[in-house]
């Protein structure tokens, strides 16, 4: 056990007397994240308050202005309609051309007076193409709504049944829990990964490029006392990078996905456990990874070309919690590496029924593939072969 404490010493001290190294890890990528992600959820947020979309009407009827405003009602934007005569057309289709105004519609006179004897009277839509999909979308779906009215009107009820499209409840709690557990541990496995690949290259295969790894294996400790110690410190310095880095998430996202602010009060302290918890046995695992690759490898650089191949399949199983719409409900998911992690997260985040078995169940699988890591790197550090090899 001293063995251990001594390694796992040395590799802290390592990191923790470079202060850049301190500032990189542990500093930066939450702030980083933090600033990045507010300034892009204001940026989009600005951008969605100042985006005003200018209409132009030719003959618009009080039915039609009361279907769209009542409809307006629904969307927080900046609506600029006038009404204008037909002696304007050629004036707003040179504007809209020249991109200087979105939409004109143009109703023909004396709509309402249409008996259903002749031709059907023709409403036109003029748009450019670059900036008036948005507002031919609404405006076409209020013209609908508009074209049943007076059909209802002239014919009278032609329909054979009303379709009544209802939803089931869902509290705030919910659904801010599903927008953010879409997002959120992705980016938090792909920063664990991350802050694992910024040290643990280094920490071995870095050592084996400057023949200082040979100082260790020829000192009077255990080869598995060794990998026990580089993997346990390895992971608590990864797992408080990645933590700077979770902690810029969490208070940026509520500004990304324009969400409120207090939605972070959705998740109780027991949640916030959880998922450090999770993260906790995941890096272990992840380390595990990255130390016996590490180790394998002849240099820094070619670790770090070993290590991205697995870092990419990593994003591809996170990337999955958006396009699901909860946790997997199979306990043996939760036996398969990484992706039991970013399956509890998710269960964690949408308030899944008994997620805690689900964790347990997750964290004990990590340690039990941990203990293989740690098994495989002690092999390898017994191996003159693999641990000299130029």
């Amino acid at each position: 056990m001293k063995n251990i404490l001594t390694v796992f010493k040395k590799e802290i001290d390592r990191v923790f007397k470079d202060k850049r190294l301190v500032i990189t890890l542990f500093i930066l990528p939450g702030l980083f994240i933090f600033l990045v992600y507010n300034f892009i959820g204001t940026a989009i947020e600005n951008m969605q308050e100042g985006d005003q979309t200018e209409i132009a009407i030719v003959n618009p009827t009080d039915a039609f202005e009361n279907i769209y405003q009542d409809g307006e009602d629904n969307y927080d934007t900046n609506l600029k309609i006038r009404e204008v005569f037909s002696e304007d057309v050629d004036e707003y289709k040179g504007l809209i051309d020249e991109e200087e105004w979105n939409l004109l519609i143009i109703f023909p006179e004396d709509l309402e007076t249409y008996d259903g004897s002749a031709d059907n009277p023709e409403v036109v839509f003029y748009s450019n193409p670059k900036d008036g999909a948005i507002a031919i979308d609404r405006f076409s779906q209020y013209l609908l709504a508009y074209d049943q009215q007076l059909r209802l009107g002239l014919f009278g009820n032609t329909s054979f049944m009303d379709i009544n499209f209802d939803e089931s409840s869902i509290s705030e709690r919910e659904m801010i829990g599903t927008v953010m557990s879409s997002l959120l541990p992705m980016l938090v496995i792909m920063f664990l990964f991350s802050g694992a690949m910024s040290i643990g290259p280094e920490s071995i295969a870095g050592e084996k490029e400057r023949n200082t790894i040979s100082t260790l294996l020829i000192t009077p400790i255990k080869r598995s006392e060794l990998a026990i110690g580089k993997i346990l410190s390895l992971s608590a310095l990864s797992l408080l990078s990645s933590l700077s880095s979770f902690i810029g998430i969490i208070f940026s996202l509520p500004a990304l996905l324009n969400l409120e602010s207090q939605s972070l009060s959705v998740f109780s302290i027991n949640d916030y456990l959880l998922i450090f918890f999770v993260l906790a046995t995941t890096i272990f695992v992840i380390i595990g990874i990255v130390s016996v690759i590490s180790a394998y490898a002849r240099t820094l650089k070619e670790a770090t070309t070993y290590i991205t191949p697995i870092y990419i399949i990593t994003i591809i199983v996170s990337i999955t919690t958006m396009f699901s719409t909860g946790s997997n409900t199979n306990v043996l998911a939760y036996l398969i590496p990484i992706y039991n992690a970013v399956q509890s997260l998710v269960g964690i985040m949408t308030f899944t029924e008994n997620i805690g078995i689900f964790v347990l169940v997750t964290a004990l699988s990590n340690f039990v593939y941990m203990i293989g890591f740690v098994y495989i790197l002690n092999q390898m550090f017994n191996n003159e072969q693999i641990m000299f090899n130029k």
